[in-house]
């Protein structure tokens, strides 16, 4: 069955190869927009599972899940208010602002951002582990003026253990890079909170002006703040809690940030797949209409089979077996012309800042399964209809 539909493809060698072309078409553009969601999900469920394991505060305004958006900053007073609520077990403050005083990112990345807290204390958050030192050191020198390093932010910089490291026109040695986790801390220069507190008052002049008047409690300030709870508390309570004892405050809930960003995923990832999947399904109906021309032109064949005997089955498995192996060639084809793309278009992005496209194992079953059964699908109906004629039917066309 295989090798007659083989041969029959290759009796139209033109019409088939355009068809495949089509089908390859599709199926590159669902890899490279595929690769594109899968890369997005990695990056921002990284930040859902990290949200899980803490409540986090910003200023109002601020997009608190992350705290990469910041409204206004949170005060030393707001600071302890939270501190004093009951449940409350730890609140470590950060410091998030980009590298450079203007910052340049792609769509879809991070750039790269001062993240500056007490490691050991922001290690308490449960959800999600640590990430890995791939050399040196996890947490910096409190100190020293010490850095760890994004995988992304060493690639970036040509930086590595030992170098030095500029950050808003101050010097740092860098003491660690972490391995990828195409994430969040891919993009990260991990500092002691007090280093990067520093660099924020110094980017800002109104801040600063507070900071140097004589007897002003301005410091700590933060962009946003990891809160934690007592063991055997409910952190929903707690967040309900913060939110009433402390106005001027962005609170969201381990609950709240998963909600919030699995929302912006499923309308990301549907707008994204679903360009992918209806260039795909045009590409399919080329199938369609390759098979019922194919259908039109071989009345005489197919007439001739079925007075020799040749059942409707055999004849319509004979027909669906041309579709689905011009959807595999089709699927082949694409899934080797999109990751040559993905890889292509990662050299240039990651130069610019970050890798935009991740090819997942997942990603290459659905390339290279899609197209054949779409393809089969297509041309199911020609060859039903092919099938379906009687020996007598076919006697006028042999």
């Amino acid at each position: 069955m295989l090798g007659h539909a083989l041969r029959e493809l290759r009796r139209r060698a033109l019409r088939s190869t355009l068809t495949a072309t089509g089908i390859a078409i599709g199926a590159a553009a669902l890899v490279l927009l595929g690769a594109l969601a899968e890369k997005t999900t990695r990056l921002v469920g990284g930040g859902r599972d990290f949200g899980a394991g803490q409540i986090t505060v910003a200023g109002a305004g601020a997009s608190a899940q992350t705290g990469m958006t910041r409204g206004t900053l949170v005060s030393a007073e707001q600071l302890d208010a939270v501190r004093a609520v009951a449940g409350v077990s730890a609140v470590v403050p950060i410091a998030l602002f980009p590298v450079d005083a203007v910052p340049t990112a792609l769509p879809f990345t991070l750039p790269p951002l001062v993240f500056g807290v007490d490691a050991a204390e922001l290690f308490r958050n449960q959800a999600t582990p640590p990430p890995r030192p791939a050399a040196g050191v996890l947490v910096p020198d409190a100190g020293r003026e010490e850095v760890v390093v994004g995988s992304q932010v060493a690639r970036r910089f040509g930086v590595g253990v030992g170098d030095v490291l500029s950050v808003r026109g101050h010097d740092f040695h860098v003491a660690g890079v972490l391995e990828p986790t195409l994430t969040g801390p891919d993009s990260f220069v991990f500092m002691p909170f007090a280093l990067a507190e520093r660099l924020l008052v110094d980017a800002e002049p109104m801040l600063r002006r507070m900071a140097q008047v004589p007897g002003a409690r301005v410091l700590p300030v933060a962009t946003a703040a990891a809160v934690f709870w007592h063991a055997g508390e409910d952190p929903e309570a707690v967040a309900a809690q913060i939110r009433a004892a402390v106005p001027g405050l962005t609170v969201m809930s381990p609950r709240e940030t998963a909600a919030q960003i699995d929302r912006a995923m499923v309308f990301l990832n549907a707008v994204v797949l679903g360009s992918g999947l209806v260039a795909l399904v045009v590409a399919s109906l080329a199938v369609a209409n390759t098979m019922v021309t194919a259908v039109v032109e071989r009345r005489r064949e197919i007439g001739l089979r079925r007075v020799v005997g040749a059942t409707r089955r055999q004849v319509l498995r004979h027909l669906l077996a041309e579709a689905i192996l011009l959807g595999i060639l089709g699927g082949v084809l694409g899934l080797i012309g999109g990751a040559a793309a993905t890889h292509a278009l990662n050299a240039v992005t990651e130069r610019l800042g970050a890798p935009v496209f991740l090819l997942t194992p997942r990603l290459v079953v659905a390339a290279l399964a899609l197209p054949p059964l779409l393809a089969a699908l297509a041309g199911a109906w020609p060859a039903w209809r092919a099938a379906r004629r009687t020996p007598t039917d076919a006697l006028r066309y042999a």
